[in-house]
């Protein structure tokens, strides 16, 4: 039964126990520290190396076990993909949107957790969606996020990973585009709908919620990785 230290990111180690602990293979879980976890493995590692919430365990790397992606220098990293696609709680046949898809990081951890979902990517730059495409992502198109090629209450969930105004955009261009998103959101998620969002341009957002009021924060998540420290905000409509 060999022993196993899984290092994610600080704030996702719960999530991290919580899949661990569904699996019958794994057993004696624990914490160590705000990202890292121990356990041990009685059986086949096949359900362990298939879990995107951890970036290594010794020899086994999130490279080794998922391949290489080609990546820009602002591609999401891709443990907070498959976190924030967990935050998003995606069913079967859900229609979920990335309007700033990228290199398709996100939109391959939501085709991991949920196969059975209908993934879409948008973004306004031909070459990162060109890497998408390469990476492996299908439905993909050229838009703004500002006005995306949906049609009203169509979309079920977004997950996306906003220009933080850092190596994407700038926090003076957010002022117009965070509030021009959320209406959008507000127009294309149905009913029932849940969007999470994340951003380290964490005030000028939740004053752009604030105004917009359509949606509502129901739950933020802290994430640090990298020197980074976004907030993940979980939103559904307003009733």
């Amino acid at each position: 039964m060999p022993d196993l230290v899984l290092r994610t990111i600080d704030g996702a180690g719960d999530l991290l126990v919580e899949e661990l602990r569904g699996m019958p293979s794994v057993c004696s879980i624990r914490r160590l520290s705000a990202d890292t976890v121990a356990c041990t493995v009685d059986g086949p590692l096949d359900e362990l190396l298939a879990c995107g919430l951890y970036f290594s365990a010794g020899p086994h790397t999130w490279m080794r076990r998922f391949g290489p992606l080609e990546r820009l220098p602002w591609s999401t990293n891709p443990v907070v993909a498959e976190v924030i696609v967990r935050l998003a709680k995606i069913q079967p046949g859900h229609q979920v949107l990335d309007p700033f898809c990228g290199t398709g990081t996100i939109l391959l951890a939501v085709r991991r957790r949920t196969p059975a979902a209908h993934v879409v990517g948008t973004d306004h730059d031909r070459h990162a969606l060109g890497i998408a495409a390469t990476n492996g992502c299908r439905r993909l198109a050229r838009a703004e996020a500002e006005a995306l090629p949906l049609e009203d209450r169509s979309v079920d969930r977004v997950v996306t990973n906003l220009p933080f105004g850092k190596q994407v955009g700038s926090h003076e261009l957010n002022r117009t585009l965070y509030p021009a998103v959320l209406r959008e959101l507000d127009r294309v998620l149905t009913a029932d709908g849940r969007a999470v969002l994340l951003t380290e341009d964490k005030r000028l957002l939740e004053n752009a919620i604030h105004r917009q009021r359509g949606l509502k924060v129901v739950r933020q998540r802290l994430l640090k990785y990298n020197g980074a420290t976004p907030t993940a905000y979980i939103l559904t409509r307003t009733r």
